[in-house]
């Protein structure tokens, strides 16, 4: 039977081609191209081959010129005019008599003189370029774009507010806020820099009221007020609010916090101008108050922090947005698991602060087969280490997991709990972030909390954020090599350690690894920052203690991030560098409003915890 190849002539001049030379090659290449149409999408293919051409060492003149002015054809016809002229301008440097590019040049009624010289500067970019490369760049070096004249200063200037905050009064730092040091000029407030935030806002909501165009680029919005105006200019500003809100057509996400008539009155003029609204989160500033929530049917990321009031409501909205959320956060000491609201089976991030009950651990370990985040705070009110048994293999997509107990009701004694977490955790080797609080002293016993909670850390090999309170019984020289070589933020409770700081971090430094790069410590006096980088942590960006930051300052023999970096197990009195280090500490609004943005910058993203809102 005689069987043909459809394709015999392809396969025919494949084998021919593969023996003749690279010129002869390039000729029949040639020969090729001047059969191929310009039109009709062959600009990929000319682009190609003529590239392919002249990468072959010693082609002969006339074939080059050849390529060049089918490539230029080519370019024209496609309206890349520039290129085509660069490419005319190469063909008359071969060949000043070269017929073809003056069949062109009077076609496309070119002046010769353009073909002469060559364009001055780079090529310019179309603006869709320039964003593309934007849109690859931290704030800051967008930041940075702004003082530069040109085109991508103002591409700049459009992504940076695509996420907006509004200080819609003068912010008041709170009282006590930071664990063992103080802000510097804390009772002092920056009453100018307020005013600047405040008249910034103001701006703002100008310009999304005149600018239809600036408006359409917002896609995340934060709200900021204080729960008592003080100023008497909130008014003023919730006025202005609620005349812009209706002109964010494309707003996808947004944030409110403050009392409880400004966010009653903001959700639910979102809801009627923008009903196709994605992330919603609140943040009540007045205790023991509920607010009632209209139901928005795109809902997928919600977040609620409240102290007291009736939960009802809220469970209302819950159960109405159970069918689209994929996200969902809840902080409030005096509420318990909506269980009942909740589609479990749905949520990929999950955080609730409240009572930590035997319905909601059953009810997460049962159901909660999607999760991938994991964050559980509050008073424990339960015995829950059966469960922690019975699941094991539960949540199995589960990377980032945070269990944080503030206290023991009086019923609860569950020495198996701590053990039982531990294993729970102890073959999951895709966890990337792992945090354990626990309360410390005579409760210790009550939940089995000793040295051996730390023991499961070093098959956890792929961590790279560890928070773990120290247990009375640990040694700290062991404390440093249990942590997983790979981990980059840790943080440190010391509530049950009752050590000399110095002595510690002389202890727990052999150990660290050198990857760190952000460290914290919790409950624990010390005197400055500079103690922890000098004696313990020398290898690390950012330094926080209980709510302060700071970033580490290296001098020119060592630099931000530098090869000669001090190592672990090294003192800075040993090398002699001591004067090469200082800290710097961050002011409290970049503290409050902006951390997660500048630990990113600082290369510690690891420190953020990666929730519903992307706080730490």
């Amino acid at each position: 039977m005689n069987v043909f190849n459809p394709r015999i002539l392809e396969a025919c001049i494949r084998d021919v081609s593969v023996r003749l030379t690279e010129h002869q090659k390039a000729s029949v290449l040639l020969h090729a191209l001047e059969q191929l149409p310009t039109e009709g999408g062959s600009r990929e293919i000319m682009e190609n081959s003529v590239q392919a051409l002249l990468k072959i060492t010693g082609l002969p003149c006339a074939d080059l010129t050849k390529a060049l002015v089918l490539r230029a054809k080519t370019r024209l016809v496609a309206g890349y005019r520039t290129s085509a002229q660069q490419d005319l301008h190469s063909v008359l440097t071969l060949d000043p008599d070269n017929q073809d590019v003056k069949a062109i040049i009077h076609s496309q009624h070119l002046r010769p003189e353009m073909l002469l010289r060559e364009p001055n500067g780079p090529p310019r970019f179309s603006i869709e370029v320039w964003t593309q490369i934007a849109l690859f760049l931290p704030k800051r070096d967008l930041k940075s774009l702004l003082l530069i004249p040109h085109p991508i200063s103002r591409i700049a200037s459009q992504l940076l507010f695509r996420e907006t905050d509004l200080h819609l009064t003068p912010l008041h730092e709170p009282t006590g806020m930071d664990l063992g040091v103080p802000f510097d000029d804390a009772s002092d407030v920056d009453r100018d820099l307020d005013n600047w935030h405040h008249q910034r806002s103001a701006d703002i909501l100008t310009r999304i009221l005149v600018d239809p165009q600036f408006a359409g680029q917002i896609r995340s919005l934060g709200i900021h007020a204080a729960s008592h105006d003080l100023s008497q200019s909130l008014a003023f500003q919730v006025g202005m609010l609620l005349n812009a809100l209706p002109k964010l057509s494309n707003l996808k996400k947004i944030h409110c916090s403050g009392s409880k008539g400004l966010i009653l009155r903001t959700v639910r003029c979102i809801h009627k101008c923008i009903p196709k609204i994605q992330e919603l989160s609140l943040e009540l500033a007045d205790p023991s108050l509920e607010i009632d929530i209209p139901k928005f049917k795109h809902l997928t990321h919600f977040s609620l922090i409240s102290e007291g009031g009736d939960p009802t409501s809220t469970h209302i909205f819950i159960a109405q947005s159970r069918d689209t959320l994929r996200a969902l956060a809840i902080q409030n000491s005096c509420w318990h698991f909506p269980a009942d609201a909740l589609s479990l089976r749905q949520l990929s991030i999950l955080e609730f602060g409240g009572h930590l009950t035997t319905e909601m651990f059953s009810e997460i370990l049962s159901n909660g087969y999607q999760l991938d985040s994991l964050k559980l705070s509050g008073s424990l009110e339960c015995s829950p280490s059966p469960l922690f048994r019975q699941h094991q293999s539960a949540l199995p997509f589960l990377r980032h997991l945070h269990i944080r107990i503030t206290s023991l009701n009086r019923q609860v004694h569950d020495r198996d709990l701590c053990p039982s977490i531990s294993e729970f955790v102890r073959h999951r080797t895709q966890l990337r972030t792992y945090h354990l609080f626990l309360p410390c002293g005579a409760e210790n016993r009550r939940i089995g909390f000793d040295a051996s909670a730390w023991g499961v850390l070093p098959a956890l090999s792929r961590l790279r954020s560890l928070a773990m309170t120290i247990p009375c019984d640990l040694a700290l020289g062991l404390a440093g090599w249990l942590v997983p070589r790979n981990v980059s933020a840790l943080v440190l409770d010391m509530e049950g350690a009752a050590v000399d700081v110095v002595s510690f971090l002389k202890q727990i430094r052999p150990g660290i690894p050198t990857s760190l790069k952000y460290v914290g410590i919790t409950n624990l006096r010390i005197r400055s920052a500079q103690v922890v980088v000098e004696h313990g942590f020398p290898q690390v960006r950012v330094v926080a203690i209980g709510h302060n930051v700071w970033s580490v300052i290296r001098g020119r023999s060592t630099g931000l991030g530098g090869s000669q970096r001090l190592h672990a197990g090294t003192s800075v009195e040993e090398t002699g560098q001591a004067s090469d280090i200082g800290v710097e500490q961050w002011p409290y609004r970049r503290v409050r409003f902006h951390q997660k943005e500048w630990l990113e910058l600082m290369e510690c993203g690891d420190a953020v915890w990666r929730g519903v809102t992307g706080g730490l």
